[in-house]
């Protein structure tokens, strides 16, 4: 990255995505707020790796994002999967319309992971001939089901 601007730049923008004040940030890192404003608005003359890192930290970040050594502004630990950033958007009624219809799915052979399908196949008929590891299996997978009816209730 170039200049202390496009830092200060990408530090205010992710206090302002993540709703962080001035205040926050500056008593996480242990330092002024007018230091982190200084950092906000490239008036820093000499950038401090260690202060930068604190600010990213303390913002959630990705220290390398805020110095332009990444694209990646989240830390891989915090990438969110699509849909719970959509869920996540939902009323309450959205939610349970959004679960009914994951569970749906689950129903459907075609959107099911492979070896997810012994239950279903198996369960179905009760002439198949079945290991004792697949009958511990479908028993834990039955308990499983029961425990999660139950916390619906």
């Amino acid at each position: 990255m170039d200049s202390n601007a496009e830092i200060g730049n990408r530090i205010k923008y992710a206090r302002d995505l993540r709703e962080v004040t001035l205040d926050d940030i500056a008593t996480k890192v242990g330092v002024a707020k007018s230091t982190i404003q200084r950092y906000e608005t490239g008036k820093i003359t000499t950038i401090k790796i260690p202060v930068v890192e604190s600010i990213a930290i303390a913002l959630n970040v990705n220290p390398a994002w805020i110095v332009g050594k990444s694209e990646e502004m989240e830390l891989p630990s915090q990438k969110v999967p699509k849909i719970m950033q959509y869920y996540e958007l939902l009323n309450d009624i959205g939610k349970h319309e959004a679960e009914k219809r994951v569970e749906e799915m689950t129903h459907a052979p075609q959107y099911m992971k492979e070896d997810t399908d012994y239950l279903a196949v198996k369960a179905a008929h009760n002439d198949a001939e079945i290991t004792d590891e697949e009958l511990e299996k479908m028993e834990r997978d039955s308990a499983l089901i029961v425990e999660m009816a139950k916390k619906k209730r």
